[in-house]
């Protein structure tokens, strides 16, 4: 499992210890997460420079927060950098590390998040309050967004921010976390073309078994036996190449990209 994230920015590094040692981890439930204390973090470096910030939560502590530097052209397109401020939970006796503690070991962060993806968000922070320290003044309105909850399908940061703030983060162009990371391919090393995201299929799977008593197993027909099975077979199944056959007419035109 990769932890570590290389860095060569001074302040870049101590903005990714600091958010990787508020340990914002979010377990699926809304109780999880406190995203509120990477929210004050990236807050207070933001503040004094110029640029309009605001705070959303939507449940105590699942804080997302949105800056905006507001572009001179109504009619410019607008760009979102989009950075996530939880992570999943971890399995310290795993690690040969201190998951929550931010090390800096040769050149490298060391931490639950570190390369998912607070150094992405920190550095985007990073940038985006340069750019506002500076005065700069783009175009098109260039918008940060610290979310909470992404690693929960992001029910109350994105997709809440969607659905009740969105004039707050409607952009036309969003930079978030994989874009421009580059793949190992037969022919080399090259940069994916994303045309979609993964997403979620929630299913209710109802397995049938004939009631009996835990002490007489044999012969049954037991319902948890039979979903073993179907799990099993679930797991083994090989997802058909759709992907590489609706991709086929653009690498006609322009070969692996």
């Amino acid at each position: 499992m990769s932890v570590n994230s290389e860095v060569r920015d001074p302040e870049v590094v101590e903005l990714i210890q600091q958010l990787i040692r508020n340990a914002c981890v979010n377990d699926g439930t809304d109780e999880s997460g406190h995203e509120a204390a990477n929210a004050d973090v990236i807050c207070a470096g933001l503040e004094g420079t110029g640029c309009d910030l605001e705070s959303f939560e939507p449940l105590p502590g699942r804080v997302s927060l949105v800056a905006r530097i507001e572009g001179g052209d109504p009619g410019a397109p607008s760009l979102c950098y989009l950075g996530h401020t939880d992570v999943v939970p971890v399995n310290p006796d795993s690690w040969s590390r201190d998951p929550f503690g931010g090390e800096l070991v040769d050149g490298e962060v060391w931490g639950r998040g570190a390369v998912d993806m607070l150094n992405i968000t920190a550095a985007m922070a990073v940038a985006f309050g340069r750019l506002a320290r500076s005065g700069f003044r783009p175009r098109g309105t260039l918008i940060l967004a610290a979310v909470a909850d992404e690693e929960a399908l992001g029910a109350h940061g994105a997709g809440w921010l969607s659905e009740h703030a969105a004039s707050a983060v409607e952009a036309d162009y969003v930079i978030t976390e994989e874009g421009g990371v580059p793949m190992e391919t037969a022919a080399g090393r090259r940069l994916a073309i994303t045309v979609g995201e993964k997403g979620s299929c929630w299913c209710r799977l109802r397995i049938h078994g004939v009631a009996g008593h835990a002490s007489a197993p044999l012969r049954t027909d037991n319902a948890l036996v039979t979903a073993a099975a179907v799990i099993g077979r679930l797991a083994a199944v090989q997802a058909a190449g759709h992907r590489a056959r609706r991709l086929a007419p653009f690498r006609e035109r322009h070969g692996d990209a």
